[in-house]
């Protein structure tokens, strides 16, 4: 090759890097400056931007979807606690509302058993359940009076709705009382309805006892009302003692079966009233089981030596 020709292609040399990028960088500044001023650049923005709006929301769809997924579960998380919430106020609320119709039951019950002590019964002590016994030959509670109140075997027990039993054994500072439902426990009564006159006499089971010694021909319905009789002398005439819940018609030769269910219920209200019959000067001994109880004028001497026997509790009239 002479000396004269020209180098190949390969190793020509055109304008270096510096004065490119000092082109295209004037360029630049003058086609930023040109749209500036005529905005002749925004037609082929707006295109751009409708062909990539589909690709940038493509790529959106996974951050999206992880901002829906985690509201969900942050939702599904508050309704779990609020629900939770919710159950433990309504828990504490019913808690709140029984509690409150407790204290109003009893509010009446203090409250009924005062007027009943003021007006009928002021030879008396109210006094409150503390325990129920756990016999199972005999159904009795204990309550917070004794001797030292006054008290004395045999004294009744009320409630202000009706009959609860009978004291039956004494100490100083409580006494036990033997319940209805108690089958050692005699009270002579009369059914208003039909003018028959019977003893209860417990089954043992609780909040039932019979009605026994019921005329044959006595005409008995279930919601027959029981009331004290007075006959014995202990229980003042007219207070509550049940309602008819089964009647079984009495076969030839025999009584009718009476079940009954008593007015009062120990279950239902603690406190109680204790109809003292010495006057409060309590009994000639501690501890006694055998009550030395009165019995009605013209009782006979056999029924006055055992006032706890149905002979001795019910008198024909």
């Amino acid at each position: 090759m002479a000396l004269s020709q020209s180098p190949p292609a390969f190793f020509r040399q055109g304008l270096s890097a510096r004065i490119k990028l000092a082109i295209a960088l004037t360029a630049a500044v003058a086609v930023m400056q040109l749209d500036r001023r005529f905005e002749i650049a925004s037609p082929l923005r707006l295109g751009v931007s409708v062909i990539l709006y589909p690709v940038s929301e493509a790529l959106l769809m996974p951050r999206d979807f992880a901002y829906w997924a985690g509201e969900r579960l942050q939702s599904v998380s508050q309704l779990a606690n609020e629900v939770e919430r919710l159950r433990d106020e309504e828990t504490s609320n019913a808690q709140s509302l029984l509690l409150a119709n407790q204290l109003r039951s009893d509010n009446d019950n203090l409250r009924n058993l005062l007027n009943l002590k003021s007006s009928a019964f002021p030879e008396s002590k109210a006094g409150e359940i503390r325990a129920s016994l756990k016999d199972g030959l005999a159904r009795k509670v204990l309550i917070n009076l004794g001797h030292d109140q006054g008290l004395s075997v045999g004294d009744p027990v009320i409630n202000s709705d009706g009959v609860v039993g009978q004291v039956s054994r004494v100490f100083p500072l409580t006494a036990e009382i033997r319940l209805l439902s108690d089958e050692q426990l005699f009270v002579p009564i009369f059914l208003p309805r039909s003018g028959v006159r019977g003893i209860t006499q417990g089954n043992g089971q609780a909040d039932e006892f019979r009605v026994r010694y019921v005329n044959l021909a006595a005409e008995l319905e279930e919601g027959d009302t029981i009331v004290t009789s007075g006959l014995d002398g202990l229980y003042p005439a007219g207070l509550a003692v049940g309602r008819v819940s089964v009647v079984v018609p009495a076969a030839q030769g025999q009584f009718p079966t009476v079940i009954a269910i008593p007015t009062a219920s120990v279950a239902r209200y603690k406190e109680v009233l204790v109809i003292l019959r010495n006057g409060g000067t309590g009994p000639a001994g501690l501890a006694s089981s055998a009550p030395p109880a009165p019995v009605a004028s013209g009782s006979s001497p056999a029924s006055s030596a055992n006032p706890s026997t149905p002979e001795a509790a019910i008198q024909r009239p």
